[in-house]
């Protein structure tokens, strides 16, 4: 069947990563913490005797403050409810006790505090509709559409209720390879071919589902006409409205000739002439050229662009596109992987392994990353949307990419890639790489651990999200992430991921008073490929959630504060409904009987303020 050849593009990914992952990975590097060097020691007996002290104390004092490895692991396996967490019917006294015998002599490890003004109607910052979506290739739409009702399924479980519509960006590598092909012909193995069938595929899934597309055009082996040629007839055929951006090319920094010459010569095909490069002035000249095509047939459309690999090192490409002052740019894009599977040393800064994915860099790293170039957006009154992201490039790494430590990550990533200011994300879904978090065939949905963390991050958001500020008192030495956010309705969510090697005992300080929900996202081990869990349940083959939900319940303590113990390599959700904010009444001077409401903690502000 014409268009279901997927092309060959792992060779051009590979080799076009290559030199960036060496240039990516010295900038990294650069911010590493640097430690001092060990001072020379000068008597070499006080040294060993010291030593032999030390070795004596830790014999004695590190089991006591060793976590119960074999309790946490057993969380994850276990169909009952573990002994040290409150359930529904456990009093927050005996839950709190409980909790403790289990972590030990060492108390809380963290404190999470949110503020009051967290339960006002403006507290927070505002998280943009169709915040998340995804991306995915050309010849991958029709194989998940080998069961149209899992992949819906799938869909919707990745749309963020109450939230704008699932976006859906189309392209990435194959579209360099995709051309337009009203009257289906052969095509060589390394094209693509977008006909009037594919059209109406994809028109089906739009009406089915309601997602929202970004389409993104061959800017490498096609021409201008021919490319303008697609977006008119993708945007007759979709429903008005469905379209919200044409991306203009994909990782023209990563652009390689060779690679490209060695293609298409291997199979004959005509197409556009090559480039010889794509450096940022030719590329804003590309788009130009895009741009009056496309806009003599589709001029409603935004533009989209330049959708770098690299954002921090390719930040050039941004500023020359903006500066060219485009009408048509509707927003900056980009892509974003902290690892890549094309780098073979393991030395590497870039080299995926589960401990790397696991590490603070990954996750809180990332924005670094990205902060330059969503400022060069913002700066010019654009957004900035990141249409691919995943943990590793180049189709991932098998034993890293597959694993449930992808699931504590994403969800890390995408708040801190929120907090930055990144106006959305794609996660890219390529149909038969490893660093999918889903397969679809003919036997129906494989969920990978990926999947189950994604689906964390949206239970996590809601209707009317806002990002709420919080405070968190740690030791470094405990990987933990707190993410808080408020819903409609006055509901609080507050998402803990540990990504230690121990159990953690939270003390969260929120605006409540009333029972809150406990989720819980559970694997063996930050190295489960299957066996994961969320709220006690797992996705059968129809993309159904099976098992009994254990969604527990806690209660604050005499103190005030709930407490939450998270077993190793972990994550919880917790939902709470917020108090009100206090009050303070005021007579009226004039209408005794009338009460104004001020905040208390505004009008101890105001009167503070004052001079006399």
């Amino acid at each position: 069947m014409p268009g279901l050849t997927r092309p060959d593009e792992d060779g051009a990914r590979r080799q076009r990563r290559r030199f960036f992952d060496h240039v990516v990975g010295g900038l990294r590097l650069l911010a590493l913490p640097r430690f001092p060097r060990p001072m020379r020691r000068r008597h070499t007996a006080s040294v060993v005797s010291v030593t032999a002290l030390a070795a004596v104390l830790a014999a004695i004092l590190v089991p006591l403050a060793l976590p119960n490895h074999s309790v946490t692991r057993a969380v994850a396996r276990s169909h009952q409810a573990p002994a040290y967490l409150s359930t529904p019917g456990t009093s927050s006294t005996d839950a709190a006790s409980a909790s403790s015998a289990a972590s030990g002599p060492a108390g809380r490890d963290a404190v999470v505090t949110i503020a009051a003004d967290a339960a006002t109607a403006s507290g927070g910052v505002p998280v943009p509709g169709s915040w998340f979506g995804i991306s995915t290739e050309y010849w991958a739409l029709p194989l998940f559409e080998q069961d149209t009702p899992v992949f819906e399924r799938v869909l919707s479980l990745l749309h963020v209720p109450g939230d704008g519509p699932l976006v859906l960006r189309i392209g990435g590598d194959s579209a360099d390879h995709s051309f337009w092909d009203p009257k289906p012909k052969h095509m060589p193995s390394w094209a693509f071919a977008l006909t009037p069938s594919f059209l109406h595929r994809l028109r089906a899934l739009v009406l089915r589902d309601h997602v929202r597309l970004i389409v993104d055009l061959n800017l490498i082996t096609d021409t201008p006409v021919t490319a303008a040629a697609w977006a008119r007839a993708a945007e007759t055929s979709m429903p008005k409205g469905s379209i919200v951006g044409f991306e203009i090319g994909n990782e023209p920094d990563l652009y390689s000739r060779r690679y490209w010459v060695a293609t298409i010569t291997r199979s004959p095909f005509q197409t556009g002439p090559l480039p010889d490069a794509l450096t940022p002035d030719t590329y804003v000249s590309d788009f130009a050229a895009y741009a009056q095509a496309i806009g003599e047939s589709s001029p409603d459309i935004p533009l989209i662009g330049p959708a770098v690999a690299h954002p921090r090192v390719s930040a050039d490409y941004i500023t020359e596109l903006i500066e060219a002052e485009r009408p048509e740019l509707g927003a900056i894009t980009g892509h974003l992987y902290p690892y890549s599977a094309c780098t073979k040393n393991p030395h590497g800064s870039s080299y995926p392994t589960v401990q790397r994915l696991l590490s603070r860099q990954a996750s809180a790293g990332l924005a670094g990353d990205v902060a330059n170039a969503v400022a060069i957006a913002h700066n010019a009154g654009l957004k900035f949307r990141l249409t691919e992201l995943n943990s590793v490039t180049c189709g991932g790494k098998r034993g890293v990419s597959n694993t449930f430590a992808t699931a504590l990550w994403a969800p890390d990533a995408l708040f801190t890639l929120m907090r930055t200011g990144v106006d959305g994300a794609n996660l890219h879904v390529r149909a038969d790489a490893i660093n999918a978090p889903f397969v679809i065939n003919r036997g129906g949905l494989y969920a990978r651990p990926l999947l189950y963390g994604l689906l964390l991050f949206n239970r996590t958001l809601g209707p009317q999200a806002r990002l709420v500020r919080l405070h968190m008192s740690t030791p470094r030495s405990l990987n933990l992430s707190a993410w808080a956010v408020r819903v409609r309705g006055g509901m609080l969510h507050v998402l803990l991921i540990d990504k230690s090697g121990r159990s953690a005992r939270v003390d969260l300080r929120l605006p409540a008073t009333g029972p809150a929900t406990v989720q819980r996202l559970l694997a063996p081990s930050a190295y489960s490929r299957a066996d994961v869990t969320l709220d006690g349940q797992r996705l059968d083959r129809a993309g159904q959630w099976v098992g009994t939900p254990r969604t527990e319940t806690i209660t604050p303590g005499p103190r005030g504060g709930y407490v939450v113990t998270l077993p190793e390599r972990s994550a919880a959700l917790i939902g709470v409904s917020m108090r009100p904010p206090v009050h303070a009444r005021t007579r009226s001077k004039h209408h005794r009987r009338v009460a104004v409401a001020k905040h208390a903690v505004l009008t101890v502000r105001l009167h503070s303020s004052r001079k006399d």
